[in-house]
């Protein structure tokens, strides 16, 4: 759904969601130690009430906006070698020929597709693709499900995606069912240290320096053929470049201004 303004409330502390009934309701997003409840009206006064009835909560601060200013960029359609990304803005724009198309809708999670690490890692999946074929892909820290919808169309059978927010899971989902991808890909809250133990040809990665450092020295991340990791600033990239490079062999990487992400090959 295309959002044009948003009612967004900051809350220190995890909320509980089940009181919430309002028919303006968009969801909740969990941050560290704070939840941000998106509405698309006012509601003031409901979230109050929220607040005054679960004491361990406070709210910190309130703010509305228009979308494009929460996501930070417009919603535009997009070309990743055979495969096309179309938002709901663009849901009309004639999709290049020879082209898979891939339509998302990013909601209020971040994830339109263009910023550097999820472009990035869209390449280097799409070159690892042409050259390979995996079957079985983990997709940790799914956000819009972006990633996940990639390798189903290139041809993956199985694919798992997971994050530990409940609204990317939900937007995830919501963009599974709209690609017809229900049965070849399942979306899960979790964590990824959970899961990097699943039977994978291929983990995709696209998240936090200190998350990605712990995967790395887990059995399950040793076990997969194939890795793509992104999410990372230049330091942060090399140490773990130089742990990862004494296991596997880098195959290629890519990097946008500050940000970088790569394809290893056990």
């Amino acid at each position: 759904m295309r959002y044009e303004h948003l009612y967004i409330y900051q809350i220190e502390g995890k909320l509980n969601e089940g009181g919430i009934s309002s028919p303006d309701y968009i969801g909740c997003w969990n941050e560290g130690g704070s939840s941000f409840l998106f509405f698309h009206a006012d509601q003031g006064a409901l979230v109050e009430a929220l607040v005054e009835a679960q004491p361990n909560l406070t709210l910190v601060d309130s703010y509305d906006m228009d979308y494009d200013d929460w996501q930070g960029e417009g919603l535009k359609a997009f070309r990743v070698g055979s495969l096309w990304f179309c938002p709901p803005s663009e849901k009309n724009a004639r999709k290049p020929d020879g082209c898979h198309a891939i339509p998302f809708d990013p909601g209020v999670v971040f994830g339109t597709g263009l910023h550097p690490t999820t472009y990035d890692s869209l390449h280097l999946i799409v070159d690892l693709f042409r050259r390979h074929a995996p079957e079985k892909v983990l997709d940790l820290g799914t956000g819009t499900g972006i990633l996940a919808l990639a390798c189903a169309a290139l041809g993956a059978r199985e694919v798992l995606a997971v994050d530990i927010n409940r609204l990317s899971v939900k937007t995830a989902r919501n963009n599974v069912i709209a690609n017809g991808f229900q049965g070849r890909i399942t979306v899960e809250e979790a964590p990824a240290e959970v899961i990097i133990g699943r039977e994978a040809d291929l983990a995709v990665m696209n998240i936090h320096y200190r998350v990605l450092d712990k995967l790395t020295d887990m059995k399950g991340f040793r076990d997969k053929k194939w890795i793509v990791l992104s999410g990372l600033l230049r330091t942060d990239y090399m140490k773990l470049l130089r742990k990862l490079q004494k296991r596997m062999r880098l195959i290629k990487e890519r990097s946008t201004g500050h940000w970088f992400s790569a394809w290893f090959e056990a």
